[in-house]
This record gives structure tokens, sequence and C-alpha cells, in this order.
């Protein structure tokens, strides 16, 4: 399941009308010759997150289950403002878990923080060591060189408990 919280809400999306309650979505639909109904949305996990699309008479969309979760929590954020300002990150990084407590806004950048592989190390051929860096605002700060593989990833693990917080 995307997300394990009850809530109950009707709300409209480019004049499409859902209905989000006990973890499902569910769509309006309007019939000529038999009665309206509630169906519930196809839901598809893909490029590691959920999500679902619906389309109405102008445009098809695409919506993360994970904003609209946050967005159905906190209606003055922009559900569609897609900028590197705007990003929402699952703290514990399982993107599965669509709870609201584990969703926060942050910006691009601090989405990728909290990332649990190491990757602020490689071989440098100059030098012949391990060579360990962390980013700082798009920029690199050179951590140092090491001998082995170990203690250039645990320089760099260190670095981003100091730098990578939120």
């Amino acid at each position: 399941m995307y997300n394990s919280f009850n809530i109950s809400m009707e709300f409209e999306l480019h004049d499409v009308k859902f209905k989000y309650e006990d973890g499902n979505v569910y769509r309006w639909y309007e019939f000529k010759n038999i009665a309206h109904e509630w169906r519930e949305i196809k839901i598809h996990f893909d490029t590691g997150y959920y999500n679902f699309s619906f389309s109405n008479k102008k445009k098809r969309y695409k919506i993360k289950i994970h904003r609209l979760i946050y967005w159905l929590h906190n209606q003055e954020w922009n559900l569609f403002d897609s900028s590197k300002d705007n990003c929402i990150d699952h703290i514990n990084g399982n993107t599965r878990n669509n709870n609201i407590e584990n969703l926060r806004v942050v910006t691009h950048q601090q989405n990728q923080w909290n990332r649990t592989r190491a990757k602020g190390y490689n071989w440098d051929k100059c030098s012949k060591k391990w060579k360990a860096q962390i980013q700082v605002n798009c920029i690199a700060k050179h951590i140092g060189l090491y001998e082995n593989e170990e203690d250039a990833r645990q320089a760099y693990l260190d670095a981003k408990e100091i730098y990578h917080i939120i």
C-alpha cells in the first residue's frame, strides 16, 4: 500500500473530481445513460514512485501520490510547482512510505542528501589514492586523500553529517 493513514477528502484537479479515502484515490464519472459513480483509479509504481494519470478534455496529467498526499494535508502548497525549490522528500528514504509524517518540502539538493549509498569518494589516478569530496551548494569541497577505500567512504559520511543537514 502506498500509505496507511485515514483521511477522506474530495477535491478537484484541472476540472476533474476526485476523492481520496482510506488510502485510495477515486475519480467521479458522469455517464449519459447510467448512474454516475466513483471509480478507483489505477495506481502505478514506476521510476521509484507511486503515481496515477488522468486527463480532462484538454490535456493528460501524471501526479505522484506522495505529492498529492502532501498537498491534501497542506492545501496552501502548490502541487503543480515542479521547480527545484519545491520537492517532496521521503524522510526515511523509502519512496513507498507515503505517510504524511514521512513527507516534507525540500530543495532538489536537499532531496539528495538522505541517500544511504555513499557517493562522495572515488579512485584518483593521479595521486593513486582514494579521494573524498562532498557537494555543497553545487560546489565540490575536497575532504582528503586516503590509502584505502573504507577511510575515504567514512570521511565522506562524516562530512555528510556536517554539511547535509535539513
